[in-house]
């Protein structure tokens, strides 16, 4: 027998030290667990797997069938034999934090391995051990989500928040404070000069921060920071000592940048000095004043109009400087520009120790602030001076149109007078034409004839002279063929040019257009051509005179012509040329008495040419004659259907049995109508004045009348008044031929305005009154004095249309006849002026024969100066025949109505 007490009590005391340790460890709080390097469990506590049956089922079984088992995720094996796999590389102990259970219910553990060496470096078991640390962790994870989310706050605010030692180190910074740095040099730590701005700005931050470290209180104070690209920023910065746990004192900055509001103090401080200098040195008169009229402010420039300090200014009442008739306007103007908050106008104001009133331009503006009691900024001008200006010009202006009008009446007085004479003169030697004559008194008769046709030409060179002078030169816009019209314009001049023994050659876009027809005015186009080529006659003696006109361009609407007259003639100096165009001016002193003539025929074709937006040129020399020449350019016209041949023999007999009154003062014009009229087989009939004419024309009907415009007691003008009022819609109605002395365009105008249906110039040749009496005779008159065609086609065959605009004009145009009656009796133009253009539209749609004449005055207001004697016979006129057309006008309405 061997004895084996000892072992015995050996392993006696081993398994009682080892349920000691058991004890100990199935006690402990915290979870502990042996492994082998395959982590296959060898032990586990209780707390670690507080289930006996399954803690004595896990040994032996890997980690992987244990997690299988408990249901741990894939996550937490695989992690923990990561965990193990660099403990057994390291064989030094391994912590980590693992997260167990789910979403709603997490559990943090303290893992931590320890391996245990058996021999030499091998590592045979690991120890491991957990600790639930939930509470800390959840605590922790709060902690760091609260520091997290201060700092965000800290980071979003745009202030720069920081926190530096006692050695000026940066301890906290957010991001704003970042981003300064970022910016700066100052800041960064980087070298800096010593003189630099940067090196200064820095040891003044330092400077600060040591300030609030020795005091121990607050700080406030304006930092700047010169950042990298040369900018200056300004910061306001609050500092405060921060004790800290371990007793340091820190400094906590927070720093708002207020450089933009620095620029705009900056910008105000500006504002308010240039407003001062703008109050101080401006010319304009400034002034404030409440809305009782307290001056409030004044500039130096109002106080040196009112020779007053502006310190007696300020308190003073703006009433103070009115006078006497202007104060009672001024409580008016207060009402009105706190109202409507601004004002403007003309205020007369007598400056202090002064009778002389000074006209101010103002224009006020009312102020309102919150919390302000309102006020009015007043900004004006001295138009002193203007206003003189303004009331000399206006008295020079009616002075100018006073002779304006003078002249005018001159011309046409001078015209009626020569022309009236005139008329009988070339009239008679027509007549005496018609007689035996022999050659020598056939002489005589042709210088009659050329003398009193130069005379015509001179009168009408004056009148057209003043036309343009003033304005009122018309130009007509009608179809015609260009190269015809010229071309039968030189034909008498070419007579003429041959009677001087001169050759005379005329190509006028005879090769070169093969679109002559355009729209302008014939008459005007040939009247600047033949005073040319006139002008070359008269001063040619030897060789010739050549017309040409060609196309220098075409296009789809419009042709660009040039017509040039060149002569062999006497030829003009280069540095008379230049004079040659103005009014009453020839090249040479002599040249009236030696050629004769106004001096007018190049005026007038030069302002001719330039109102057809064209240029007349000249090229000349002493001895070799002269070119003159002007382009234009005019519109294409439609080539008519069918166009009228040359008229031969006037007389075709269409005037015979015509019963013709002929109202005319003359008795020499009486008698050369006379002699015309009874060659031509009318009927003629005569009165002596307006008043006989007028009788003759109420007792009796006539086919044409030939009217006399100036005549003592009733005149033309007022007798065709007359008769366009008669009742008889015939005799009312008659064809009436104004035969006139005056020439001016507005007279003709003034002539149908009347009533007249066609003017003729005296003298007139027999011709031009035959065809003007012919187109007389062919008129047609309705009885009635409208006409229904022009609205029925408006209509389309709806007659309920037109009944529809038949009552409205019956129903409307009766008040706007009576307000026009009552506008006219107290002379208000311009309220007669508005009440004819609002009838005139529905005077169209009826076609109201002989309303154009008298509306076409009427609905233009008339212009200061202009005489307005003519209108109320006007106004009568056409209330006279819109009543005919209202009391005739029910007849066309449906039966039933």
């Amino acid at each position: 027998m061997v004895e084996i007490t000892a072992r015995v009590q050996a392993e006696q005391q081993l398994q009682k030290q080892q349920r000691f340790y058991e004890t100990i460890l199935h006690e402990l709080p915290a979870e502990v667990f042996v492994v082998d390097p395959e982590y296959r469990y060898r032990f586990a506590n209780p707390t670690a797997v507080p289930d006996a049956e399954l803690r004595q089922w896990m040994l032996g079984r890997t980690n992987a069938e244990y997690s299988t088992r408990r249901g741990y995720p894939t996550t937490v094996v695989e992690k923990r034999q990561a965990e193990l796999a660099t403990v057994l590389e390291r064989r030094q102990r391994h912590e980590w934090v693992e997260t167990l259970g789910s979403a709603d219910e997490l559990r943090y553990m303290m893992r931590r391995l320890q391996p245990v060496p058996e021999g030499g470096e091998a590592v045979g078991l690991v120890i491991g051990y957990g600790l639930d640390i939930t509470a800390q962790e959840i605590a922790r994870r709060e902690l760091r989500e609260q520091q997290e989310f201060t700092q965000s706050i800290l980071d979003a605010s745009p202030s720069v928040i920081y926190v530096r030692n006692a050695e000026h180190e940066i301890i906290f910074e957010n991001h704003a404070m970042q981003a300064i740095r970022e910016a700066t040099r100052h800041l960064t730590g980087e070298a800096l000069a010593p003189d630099s701005v940067e090196a200064k700005e820095k040891a003044k931050l330092a400077d600060h921060d040591l300030q609030v470290l020795r005091s121990g209180c607050e700080l406030t104070v304006e930092e700047t920071l010169t950042q990298r690209d040369g900018s200056v920023r300004v910061f306001q910065t609050v500092k405060r000592p921060l004790l800290r746990p371990d007793g340091s004192v820190h400094v906590l900055g927070v720093s708002t940048d207020i450089t933009a509001v620095k620029e705009a103090q900056q910008t105000l401080e500006r504002s308010e000095k240039q407003y001062r200098d703008l109050m101080t040195y401006a010319q304009a008169l400034i002034c404030t004043h409440a809305l009782d009229g307290t001056v409030l402010t004044a500039n130096p420039a109002l106080a040196e109009l009112l020779n007053m300090p502006v310190a007696d200014i300020v308190g003073s009442n703006v009433a103070d400087v009115m006078t006497t008739e202007d104060r009672a306007a001024f409580a008016t103007y207060l009402g009105h520009i706190s109202a409507m908050h601004e004002d403007a106008g003309v205020q007369r104001v007598r400056p202090r120790g002064s009778q002389e009133l000074r006209y101010l331009l103002y224009r006020n503006l009312m102020v309102s602030e919150p919390g302000q009691e309102p006020y009015v900024i007043s900004h004006s001008h001295d138009i002193t001076e203007r206003i003189a200006a303004e009331r000399e010009m206006k008295r020079a202006k009616e002075a100018a149109e006073s002779a304006a009008v003078a002249k005018e009446n001159f011309l046409a007085n001078m015209s009626h007078e020569i022309r009236t004479p005139l008329n009988g003169i070339l009239g008679m030697a027509s007549q005496l034409g018609k007689t035996l004559l022999d050659s020598r008194q056939k002489e005589f008769l042709r210088m009659i004839r050329t003398s009193g046709q130069h005379l015509v030409s001179v009168i009408n060179d004056v009148l057209d002279m003043a036309k343009i002078t003033s304005g009122k030169l018309g130009f007509e816009q009608v179809n015609f063929n260009l190269r015809e019209s010229m071309t039968q314009a030189m034909q008498p001049l070419a007579l003429q040019a041959q009677e001087k023994g001169l050759s005379f050659g005329y190509a006028l876009l005879r090769d070169d257009c093969d679109y002559p027809w355009v729209v302008s005015d014939p008459y005007r186009l040939n009247q600047i051509l033949i005073n040319l080529v006139a002008n070359a006659i008269k001063f040619t003696s030897r060789g010739g005179v050549t017309v040409v006109g060609r196309q220098l361009a075409a296009s789809a609407t419009h042709i660009t012509v040039e017509f040039s007259v060149t002569d062999t003639g006497i030829g003009i100096e280069s540095n008379k040329q230049v004079h040659i165009f103005e009014d009453f001016t020839q090249a040479y002193a002599d040249t009236t008495r030696q050629f004769g003539g106004t001096g007018l025929g190049l005026s007038i074709s030069r302002a001719l040419v330039e109102q057809l937006d064209g240029v007349l040129t000249l090229r000349s020399a002493p001895g070799e004659g002269s070119t003159f020449a002007f382009s234009l350019t005019l519109p294409k016209a439609e080539v008519p259907v069918e166009v009228a041949a040359p008229l031969g023999e006037f007389n075709t007999g269409a005037l015979m049995g015509l019963v013709v009154l002929l109202v005319e003062d003359n008795e020499i014009n009486r008698e050369v109508a006379r002699f015309m009229l009874e060659d031509w087989g009318v009927i003629l009939e005569e009165a002596v004045d307006g008043e006989q004419g007028l009788q003759m024309l109420k007792e009796n009907a006539y086919d044409v009348v030939l009217m006399d415009i100036q005549m003592p007691g009733l005149n033309g003008v007022e007798v065709t008044r007359a008769v366009r009022q008669l009742p008889d819609p015939r005799r009312a109605q008659v064809p009436i031929l104004a035969l006139t002395a005056n020439a001016f365009r507005e007279d003709n105008e003034r002539y149908r305005a009347a009533g007249m249906d066609d003017c003729l110039a005296k003298p007139y040749e027999e011709q031009e009154l035959y065809h003007k009496m012919d187109a007389l005779r062919r008129i047609r008159r309705a009885a009635l004095p409208y006409d229904l065609t022009k609205l029925r086609a408006m209509a389309h065959g709806r007659e309920d249309f037109v009944a529809r605009i038949i009552r409205s004009f019956l129903a409307n145009t009766p008040g706007s006849l009576v307000q026009m009656q009552d506008a006219a009796m107290v002379q208000n133009w311009p309220k007669v002026a508005e009440l004819a253009h609002h009838i005139k539209p529905n005077l169209l749609a009826l076609s109201v024969a002989d309303a154009a004449g008298p509306m076409a005055i009427l609905e233009k207001a008339p212009q200061a100066g202009l005489a307005t004697a003519e209108r109320p016979a006007m106004v009568a006129q056409l209330v006279v025949l819109v009543t005919r057309v209202l009391a005739l006008l029910p007849g066309e309405l449906p039966a039933a109505e």
